[in-house]
């Protein structure tokens, strides 16, 4: 709109101001708020009158559980099965761990540990220590776990669960054979991590001395003489002792012979090598008169194949020098021993 001059009274010009009219906008602005917040208030808020309510206290209703557990679970939805799967799949994942050589107790145990075999109050550091020199003593362990022989109980924020477990191992330091069934108790917390592992029972247990080795051997595959109690037959037959002869027998060549003809004949069985299985298998044999090997057997295994591929690599020896006692070739019992270690 233009300005319109006017004419006063004394003759001269006045001009009239005429501004826009603003009320349309203005009316459009304070709708579209009204529109937004019913729009909020219908969409977000699903009491529109709350904030202008005086709140009142609500009754907070406390459930105690029977056993006053929680553990696994804030609420009670795990069902008895589906903690006894989870405890299983935690204990097989514990010495699956173990055996593959990569345990380590901070994945597993709390920072504190209130009992670890018969030790107590251990920290993670003293707990390796601990856990690798009782292993030092324990060569060619194989552990089973009965997992139907698992049960367990919640106390407060904790599972006490038991299980039985069929165990062999060597002790080197005592040259013994140790066979046996083991019960166990661990005590996990309502972290998931071990406060306590313990045997608590053993039955069925076999301890046998393996008389010392006469002759130190060599590595891969390693050559040795024991003495082991003869067979009496008759004069012609008789097996003697290796101790008891003027020379004993001796592979044809040699030690160094024994070692290249095992080495390059034996082959690590790949069940074994993949479950990280070593250690000696010891084969006992008869030395016949002309120096070939007859009744060999396992003396001493360690199982995944290896047992049976120690024997075939003795069966198929060549001949020995046989054993000879007073100027004549004789019958004598002999043990070997053949180490199978996965190359580092």
């Amino acid at each position: 709109m233009e300005n319109t001059p006017l004419n006063t009274e004394d003759g001269t010009e006045e001009k009239t101001v005429v501004r826009k009219d603003r009320s349309l906008l203005y009316m459009g602005l304070i709708l579209g708020i009204i529109i937004l917040v019913m729009g909020y208030m219908t969409f977000f808020v699903d009491d529109p009158w709350k904030g202008l309510k005086k709140e009142e206290a609500v009754p907070v209703k406390v459930v105690e559980d029977e056993n006053n557990s929680s553990i696994l679970d804030e609420s009670s939805h795990m069902s008895e099965s589906e903690v006894r799967t989870s405890l299983v799949k935690f204990i097989e994942a514990f010495y699956y761990d173990q055996s593959r050589g990569y345990f380590d107790p901070p994945s597993y145990f709390a920072n504190i540990t209130e009992t670890f075999f018969n030790f107590h109050n251990l920290t993670h550091t003293r707990l390796k220590e601990i856990y690798w020199k009782r292993r030092e003593d324990t060569e060619n362990l194989r552990r089973v776990w009965i997992v139907s022989s698992l049960k367990f109980e919640r106390q407060n924020d904790r599972i006490i669960a038991t299980y039985w477990t069929k165990e062999t191992y060597f002790r080197p330091s005592l040259r013994q054979q140790y066979s046996g069934n083991i019960q166990y108790e661990m005590i996990i917390d309502g972290d998931g991590k071990i406060v306590s592992l313990r045997d608590i029972d053993v039955k069925d247990e076999i301890i046998q001395t393996i008389e010392p080795d006469s002759t130190d051997v060599l590595e891969p595959a390693a050559s040795v003489e024991v003495s082991a109690p003869a067979v009496e037959v008759s004069a012609e037959n008789k097996v003697y002792e290796a101790s008891a002869l003027d020379v004993k027998p001796e592979f044809t060549g040699g030690q160094k012979e024994l070692i290249k003809y095992v080495s390059n004949n034996i082959k690590y069985p790949l069940a074994a090598r993949q479950a990280n299985i070593q250690g000696k298998v010891y084969i006992s044999f008869v030395i016949d008169k002309d120096g070939s090997v007859k009744d060999a057997k396992v003396r001493q295994g360690i199982g995944a194949g290896c047992d049976e591929e120690a024997l075939r690599i003795v069966k198929n020896s060549p001949k020995w020098k046989p054993g000879v006692l007073n100027g004549s070739p004789v019958r004598t019992n002999m043990v070997l021993p053949i180490t199978f270690q996965v190359s580092q």
